[in-house]
């Protein structure tokens, strides 16, 4: 059976910078730990394209006071 990634997304960061504002890497399912999408952000902005950001993006601002570290899965 396919995941149909309804589980909530998350983040696998490629490059985080020590002041944890910016960030490279890839939105991923939670539950299968698909990449699902490349991801950019800068300064709080979000920068890519696809049907993924704009869910990951609405999910991130449901969540208060979310780091960068926090959207992130191993």
């Amino acid at each position: 059976m396919r995941c149909r990634h309804a589980k909530g997304l998350a983040a696998r960061w490629d490059y985080l910078s020590q002041d944890l504002t910016c960030a490279t890497g890839w939105i991923i399912c939670s539950s299968c730990k698909t990449q699902l999408q490349r991801v950019t952000i800068a300064g709080g902005t979000f920068r890519g394209q696809g049907p993924y950001l704009d869910v990951f993006r609405e999910q991130v601002s449901r969540e208060a006071a979310v780091s960068l570290t926090d959207l992130e899965i191993d």
